[in-house]
């Protein structure tokens, strides 16, 4: 295969996987590309095709709080967050000061994000320098996410979310 072939099965290969996720609408046979609502969001926000697909499969117009809270420490984002030893304790303690309870256990990464979201919005206090680069990490994250599923909420024309 040349070059140019590499490159256009790479660019097939990524709209395939876009339209997956329903960011945008690929014609195969023109290779037209049209970007979708969901498509525009993602690239707002910075939020990742495979964040944009859970989103669109599991936002639902009556979602509750928790619910809400545990989509969001499912974003692809947050991939690479893990639980270390030294945090579970700290964490365990966090959780139960949490307002909305978390349902994973203290020791899952969606756990840790949800519950280090929760502790930044309710502006408490870590008591350890274990888990301080992760919360930074998240807060940095959590307005552009949190903003993007409000957008696909008013897309939606979900005002009750």
């Amino acid at each position: 295969p040349t070059l140019k072939q590499r490159r256009l099965d790479l660019a097939h290969t990524a709209a395939c996987m876009l339209e997956k996720s329903h960011l945008i609408r690929y014609d195969r046979r023109s290779g037209a590309l049209q970007a979708t609502p969901l498509g525009r969001i993602s690239s707002q926000y910075y939020i990742s095709h495979t964040s944009m697909a859970l989103y669109s499969r599991h936002l639902r117009s009556n979602m509750s709080d928790i619910e809400l809270l545990r989509l969001f420490s499912l974003s692809g984002e947050f991939a690479h967050i893990t639980v270390r030893e030294e945090e579970k304790l700290e964490l365990a303690k966090l959780a139960a000061k949490v307002p909305i309870p978390v349902k994973e256990s203290p020791s899952e990464p969606s756990a840790k994000i949800n519950i280090l979201l929760q502790a930044y919005i309710s502006r408490l206090k870590l008591d350890g320098f274990a888990l301080v680069s992760d919360m930074a990490f998240i807060q940095q994250s959590a307005a552009r996410i949190m903003r993007a599923l409000f957008e696909i909420a008013l897309r939606r024309n979900w005002a009750g979310l």
